[in-house]
């Protein structure tokens, strides 16, 4: 049974993500569903909260939850694992297998690297 677990980023959180230069898209307080199909119950709700194009690279920022109330936003890199022609971007060292449906396809995300916005430096 896939993950049901939902959060709400806080104002603050909100604030902080759409402020940040080169955001890919504005994020509000709506929930946000745990990006895992299925994981273990020491394993932390984990969701991609907001993509940064910064010169040269993009930067994921994460939200981390447990059932507890303990969260955390962080940076950290994706899963860099290509299945087929679609690389995964759940989080590095996610739990179980790598999700498609919300990862680019390589040639995308070497188009969005290639952002104007996005130049290397």
């Amino acid at each position: 049974m896939p993950c049901s677990a939902e959060v709400a980023l806080t104002d603050d959180e909100v604030r902080a993500l759409n402020a940040l230069p080169g955001a890919d898209f504005e994020v509000d307080a709506e929930p946000l569903g745990c990006d895992f199909g299925v994981h273990g119950p020491n394993v932390q709700h984990t969701v991609c909260a907001q993509m940064q194009y910064e010169p040269g690279r993009l930067v994921l920022w994460w939200l981390l939850w447990d059932d507890e109330g303990r969260r955390e936003l962080r940076i950290s890199p994706g899963c860099q694992k290509v299945v087929v022609s679609d690389a995964c971007l759940l989080i590095e060292d996610h739990p179980g297998t790598c999700d498609q449906s919300i990862g680019f396809a390589r040639e995308e995300l070497a188009a969005e690297l290639r952002r104007p916005d996005a130049a290397t430096g």
